[in-house]
């Protein structure tokens, strides 16, 4: 494997919590065991992320992420199977060439790169959301950009979370790529749901069905209702390449009725 080119990642593994759950009869005696552990730990993981990365300055704060999902079938990672690359800017610097995953069920940014010197294990991290500004997964087949948004900051009726900006013009459109949980056999399959926001004025909408859709944009509906229909879109189901060339086309038509 290639060294990541100047990125920065260390695992903070906090072993805190389980000295808490000690009894009191036996908890002074463990801190120090507790501790020392928890150093040799952080020691180990600190040499296999300078030797895989090359550096040992600044780091990303993070915590261990637990696959809790190991026993389904349907995984909540973002298409887990296909091969990718991938960058992240944490509290304004860009890192690339390095591998993400994305869980679409616990909104985690997840690096997960490094293994033990046996091969057997794979060390994930839970980047912390709140230096994570924005991070891209890039597939051979699309390339998709996310960015954190908090509720209310960027316009109303939008939950907070990782989002994917697919289409940014005079409108935008935004993809919340998460999954639904249903228990099988007593155990939890993850179902890929993704959902989709159009922004006009100052507030974000699900997309729903054609007429609340064209309802959206106002005086300018009678040429979304067009080109809709041009397109025999059911927006329920309409594909996320589709929903782009739609916006791109009304955005064009708009801008075509500004210049007049």
């Amino acid at each position: 494997m290639p060294k990541t080119s100047l990125l920065i990642l260390l695992l903070v593994c906090n072993l805190s919590g389980y000295a808490q759950e000690a009894s009191p009869g036996i908890k002074g005696r463990k801190m120090g065991t507790f501790a020392s552990i928890e150093a040799s730990h952080n020691r180990f993981l600190d040499s296999i992320y300078t030797i895989r990365t090359g550096t040992e300055i600044a780091y990303i704060n993070g915590r261990d992420y637990y696959p809790y999902h190991y026993r389904a079938k349907n995984k909540p990672l973002l298409f887990p199977g296909k091969e990718r690359t991938a960058s992240i800017t944490v509290s304004g610097r860009k890192y690339d060439n390095i591998i993400l995953q994305y869980d679409t069920y616990t909104d985690e940014v997840i690096f997960s790169e490094m293994e033990n010197n046996f091969g057997s294990k794979v060390f994930q991290v839970s980047i912390n959301k709140d230096i994570v500004s924005s991070f891209t997964l890039c597939f051979r087949d699309d390339t998709l950009k996310f960015k954190y948004f908090r509720e209310g900051d960027s316009g109303r009726g939008l939950p907070s979370g990782f989002y994917e900006v697919a289409y940014d013009g005079n409108t935008r459109y935004l993809v919340r790529h998460r999954s639904v949980a249903h228990q099988r056999n007593g155990i939890d399959e993850y179902f890929y749901s993704p959902a989709g926001y159009v922004m006009t004025g100052n507030e974000y909408h699900k997309i729903s069905s054609n007429g609340r859709f064209i309802q959206l944009f106002g005086a300018g509906s009678p040429e979304m209702k067009k080109l809709v229909e041009q397109r025999d879109l059911n927006m329920r189901k309409a594909g996320k390449k589709q929903i782009i060339n739609l916006l791109k086309a009304y955005d064009n038509l708009q801008g075509v009725r500004v210049m007049r």
